[in-house]
Parts: C-alpha cells; structure tokens; sequence
C-alpha cells in the first residue's frame, strides 16, 4: 500500500452551522502562527458578528483554515471542546487512520504551505482561495499510524524544548535591560547628565535637496538607509545596490567619520549603530548622524541609545499616524548620564557583557527552531523515517 495518499482519502468537509445559536461556544479565529485563539484574547476587542447563527462549530480534534489566507498557514487543529468560527473558515475532520497532531505538523509544513499557493483559485487582483475540493487532492505522506504518532512526539518534543528557551531567554533578556537601566540611573544619580545637543559636535538630518540627488546620482556613490542599520551593525554591502536605484527618495550631505552614530528616524526606529572604520558610503535622509565631542565616548553613547531602543523608548514618544518618526528635538534634548571617561568605558563593558548574555540565550532559542525545522522537512516528507 502506497504511503502517500490525497487528502481527500482520510479527510472529509463538515458544515456544521450554529442555527438558531444552538452553541455557547467562544468565537475563535484561526491565525498562521498559533493556529486557534480566541477571538477576544487575540484582538483585544469585538471583531466578530453579534448574531452568531451563521457562525461554523467546531469540535475538539476538527481542523478549520482560511480559505484566503491558506498560504500563509492560517490553519488549525482545535484543543479544546468547542469552538465558535467565522463562516470564511473550512473546517473538516479526519478519520482514525491519521494521527491528527501528525497531520497538523504536515499540512503546516514549507512544502505544503507552497503548494497552497499553487492551487489557489481566482483572480490575480484579489488573494485566491482553496476550497477544499482543491486541498483534497492534494498528495501527502501518511506513513502507518505508530510512525505518525512517534513523528508527533518527537516534533511535540522539540516544541516544548523551544518554549522553555523562548521563556528562559526572555527572562534573561528582561533581567539584562532592567540591570542595564539600574547601572545608567546610578551614573545619572551619581554623576549627573547632559543633553545631546550639548555633547554633540554635529547632530544631522539628511536634507532633501535636488542637488544632492543629481551629484551623488552621476558620481554613483552609495547610500545608506535606515534598513541597513539593525542590532548595533552597518550593512555597508547592501548599500552598495543603492547605486543602481531611484534616487528620487535619497539625499546626502557628508561621509560618516569613525566614532559617528547613525541613529534611524523612520521605519526600522531607534535602531542605530557605531562607524567603527572609515566608512564608504553617505546617509539618506532617514538617518540621524550624531558626532559625539570628547566629553563623552562613542561606545558609551551608543550603548545608553541600545538601552533606550530596547525598552522601546523611541518608539513609544515617535510622532505621526500612518507613518511614525523621530524629530531631531527629541534627540537633541535626550539626556545622558555622564560620568568620567574612565567610567563611561567600564559602564559600556558591562552593558556589553549583558547584550551578550541576552543574545547567547535568544540564539540557543534560535538554533532549536532550525532543528526542528530541518527535522520536520525530512519526517513529514518520508526522507528520514523512524524506528517504532
């Protein structure tokens, strides 16, 4: 007997409706990442129908996915009893030849999920469907049933280990920026403070100039945008593609000098980095350029401005609706705790020292989820196939 069956073998629609709201169940949605929640949890307010009679019910150990939003992996196998759905959802059942868990792994894996893309219905100026005629004849790996349920186990396994490095990550990243922020409110309260603008020799903005576009346009000279600055570090080398681009939205005044920090006002806010060599490229306009003067040390600067960014300070007093920036006041009035040089250089080690902490424990959490999702390609495809 093959191993690898349509969907359609084991699997069959249900169309089971709340008339005359026959159900007290929640509403529930069903998402790409957690599959079902509840709708009140998740969206924080109302979002669904007050009459509820059209509504799908689903049962414990059901699968429902949004027939629109499929290919994204918007799908479920729902946990508890009973749950409330909206009618844009699909739901269906399996028979006992499937070990359901298994079947939530796979149909929630890379290959399939880009399959959905393939067998979607409608037109290219509106997001394509998957009615579950298309879905059901897709052709899957369904090994006997202990091997299912020993995939389950192991992929179970690797999930429980990845929330408990999330959570102990977590913990260890809030406990390094709560001790980061004590070791700077004790230099502020030891030492006092000064405002950027006073311990700046430049603090720039890109001014956007027709003259500046056509200078920099002819002699090709790179540029570099607030996406190539994340986590303290310069992506000089996707600068580089910028000189074959529109330079409509760019403009640029000077080259970076090293101990420079570049700070970003738009898009991807409060995230900034230190030129730690001679730079070869300029800044686009979305850039703050702070130039710090010798009463303060660059490295210190740049770690009290990753400390402010990672208890999402700049975020919180951005200005703007649909489009959120940071104005040079703010900046400028920022003030910074300062104490002797000296000091300022054992404060950023020790700052330092807890960002590797935090980013030991978020990588450890990381390498788990490339584990589990090379394992999972090579289970759920029968590639690698496991002793029972």
């Amino acid at each position: 007997m093959s191993e690898f069956r349509t969907i359609g073998s084991f699997a069959k629609q249900l169309k089971r409706v709340n008339e005359s709201n026959s159900s007290g169940a929640d509403v529930y949605s069903v998402t790409k990442y957690d599959g079902f929640v509840r709708s009140l949890d998740y969206f924080k307010k109302q979002v669904f129908s007050r009459d509820l009679s059209s509504y799908k019910i689903v049962k414990k150990g059901e699968f429902a996915y949004s027939t629109i939003h499929l290919d994204e992996g918007a799908l479920g196998l729902l946990g508890d009893e009973e749950a409330l759905i909206s009618p844009m959802y699909t739901t269906f059942e399996v028979d006992a030849s499937v070990e359901r868990q298994y079947l939530a792994y796979l149909l929630k894996s890379p290959n399939l999920i880009n399959q959905y893309g393939l067998i979607g219905q409608g037109s290219v100026n509106r997001r394509k469907s998957v009615p579950f005629s298309s879905l059901a004849e897709l052709e899957v790996f369904i090994p006997p049933l202990p091997e299912q349920k020993k995939i389950a186990e192991i992929l179970s396994g690797i999930d429980r280990a990845i929330e408990a490095r999330k959570r102990t990550a977590d913990k260890i990243t809030t406990t390094c920026r709560f001790v980061a922020d004590e070791i700077l409110q004790q230099a502020k309260y030891t030492y006092g403070s000064i405002k950027i603008k006073d311990c700046a020799n430049r603090l720039w903005q890109g001014i956007n100039t027709a003259a500046d576009r056509v200078e920099y346009h002819e002699r090709g000279v790179p540029i570099l945008q607030a996406k190539h600055i994340t986590s303290g570090q310069i992506d000089s080398g996707g600068a580089r593609f910028l000189c074959e681009g529109d330079y409509s939205r760019y403009s640029c005044r000077f080259q970076p000098s090293v101990g420079d920090i570049l700070f970003t006002n738009i898009g991807t806010i409060g995230k900034s980095a230190i030129v730690t060599t001679p730079s070869k490229f300029l800044v686009a306009w979305n850039i703050f350029l702070i130039s710090p003067s010798d009463a303060i040390e660059s490295e210190y600067l740049h770690c009290f401005m990753q400390v402010l960014d990672q208890q999402n300070y700049f975020h919180q007093h951005a200005a703007g609706n649909a489009t959120k920036f940071i104005n040079k006041t703010l900046i400028s009035e920022l003030e910074v705790p300062l104490p002797p040089r000296e000091e300022q250089i054992k404060i950023c080690a020790r700052i330092k020292a807890l960002s590797r902490a935090a980013k030991c424990s978020q990588d450890a959490a990381s390498k788990h989820l490339e584990l589990k999702t090379s394992l999972s390609a090579d289970l759920l495809s029968g590639r690698m196939r496991v002793s029972i």
